[in-house]
């Protein structure tokens, strides 16, 4: 009996998630450039996490390693012909203290690691088309490797274009490390992005594999850092926390695909 109410619950969910899928495809370019204050509208703003940006389809192995620079292409153009517009850390940053308004579909890109192949296949199409992005490196792999140089950061900084944060400075599992360690770690790798880069306006730390432990963010937000998840969820503006900003795979995804997604784990969570 429980089973079969389960399985009427996923299945009522999927047909409303696609019902108001396409019916919001259809009215979204509509209102695509209407834009509000934070507390005007409660707004999805999803962010898309990429980690390789391989030359072809042939290179995949793993998709939510994996995109390969024509899918990558047509999600972003995609997204855009829908009306989504890409915003930048700051933007969301100012969006939160109700300085600025944003689009009401509105999207980040973020890239972690720091692996090459995104400077060598992503960054250009991001230029193509001026969209705003970040980098999230490990600061002690840079130059090495599959790695991007700090020359090679130092040009997608100097873009204006492209954000430079931390990764950590070794790809640790923060779950296995005490807050004062955490906190050494994230300290150290902006220590030596800025002798590379300079100083940072805003500085975001995301956390290798998604794992963090109990009490970390809280120590990072006093330090001042913008802190990402990687739980495949969906940001609301009603509870938008800076401190804990979701972030969701567009894997392999047409753009249909990805929109879709959204909807169903914005009412899914």
């Amino acid at each position: 009996m429980k089973k079969n109410i389960l399985l009427k619950t996923i299945i009522s969910i999927i047909l409303v998630t696609l019902l108001v899928g396409i019916i919001s495809i259809g009215t979204n370019k509509v209102t695509a450039n209407d834009q509000y204050k934070i507390n005007e509208k409660n707004l999805e703003i999803p962010i898309f996490l990429y980690h390789h940006i391989v030359d072809n389809k042939s290179e995949i192995e793993y998709d939510y390693m994996q995109t390969s620079k024509d899918t990558f292409e047509k999600q972003i153009t995609g997204l855009e012909n829908s009306g989504y517009h890409f915003i930048s850390y700051d933007d969301l940053i100012q969006y939160k203290e109700g300085k600025k308004t944003l689009y009401k579909k509105s999207a980040v890109l973020t890239f972690d690691d720091g692996y090459e192949d995104v400077y060598k296949n992503a960054y250009p199409i991001l230029k193509k088309y001026n969209i705003p992005f970040t980098m999230f490196i490990i600061t002690d792999y840079m130059g090495t490797n599959t790695y991007m140089t700090w020359d090679e950061a130092k040009d997608v900084q100097n873009s204006g274009l492209g954000i430079i944060a931390s990764h950590s400075q070794n790809h640790e599992d923060f779950s296995k490390l005490s807050v004062e360690q955490a906190v050494e770690n994230v300290n150290n790798s902006y220590k030596t992005i800025e002798e590379n880069l300079g100083n940072q306006k805003i500085k975001i730390f995301a956390y290798p594999y998604g794992l963090y432990g109990e009490g970390q963010s809280e120590a990072l937000e006093k330090e001042g850092y913008i802190v990402d998840l990687t739980d495949n969820k969906i940001n609301k503006s009603k509870d938008l926390n800076v401190y804990g900003l979701h972030r969701c795979y567009p894997l392999n995804d047409s753009v249909f695909k990805m929109k879709l997604k959204i909807i169903y784990r914005s009412i899914r969570y």
